[in-house]
């Protein structure tokens, strides 16, 4: 049986806002009010617990899967270009939440490449 690595906990840290984002994910189509536009409230109801989950398999297992880092990365890449393949750019909010939070995870999960 190998070792397991140390992770680092600033690492960890930043992997965990993902967590965060995630739960922003599904809550701001509703406090915001842009869950009128069924494509922006399904997109993030559904990529909410996917980068949820995504972040805690990152964070269980130990540093030498950083692979599982990708899942995010795409993921946040997805959310960002939603209101744009999606169409639902005329919901200005509906756009900044998702552009914002589709960069801040996609950028949280790459940081797990780091060691």
């Amino acid at each position: 049986m190998e070792a397991r690595q140390p992770s680092s906990p600033a690492l960890d840290l930043v992997a965990a806002l993902n967590i965060g984002f995630g739960i922003l994910l599904l809550f701001l189509p509703y406090v915001t009010g842009y869950s009128l536009y069924s494509g922006a409230r399904m997109t993030d109801a559904i990529f909410g617990p996917l980068v949820i989950g995504m972040a805690i398999v990152r964070l269980s297992f130990p540093p030498r899967y950083r692979i599982f880092s990708l899942g995010n990365v795409i993921f946040g890449v997805w959310v960002l270009i939603t209101p744009f393949v999606l169409g639902y750019t005329s919901s200005t909010s509906g756009t900044i939440v998702n552009v914002v939070l589709g960069i801040l995870i996609a950028l949280v999960a790459a940081t797990g490449f780091l060691r």
